[in-house]
């Protein structure tokens, strides 16, 4: 009994994502051109966290009437230029690599 309702539950959490997921498409389709969409999918493919932020502050910002559609690829690539410049997902606040290297006899 308790393992059927917990199945039961994770199918239940499964179908509510899934169905978010497909409204979130769905409103992207509409919103998005398609050199847009095509942008926001190779930037997925790297930083997906990156690709859900753009996604949804342009869902909102359409729905607040602050962005008209349809989003080119002009603006996605604007917005994803300032989402790094303020340091929000990614660019300045990821590692950072130094690379220090030893100077032998025959650098001089």
């Amino acid at each position: 009994d308790e393992a059927q309702r917990i199945m039961a539950q994770q199918q239940q959490h499964e179908d509510r994502a899934s169905a978010a997921s497909e409204q979130r498409e769905a409103m992207l389709r509409a919103f998005v051109t398609a050199e847009g969409r095509e942008r926001l999918k190779r930037v997925e493919q790297v930083r997906e966290d990156r690709a859900r932020t753009i996604e949804m502050h342009i869902i909102q910002q359409v729905r607040a009437g602050k962005l008209q559609p349809p989003i080119g690829d002009d603006i996605v690539r604007e917005l994803l230029s300032q989402l790094s410049t303020e340091g929000g997902v990614g660019g300045s606040s990821g590692p950072k690599i130094t690379v220090v290297r030893k100077r032998g006899d025959d650098d001089w």
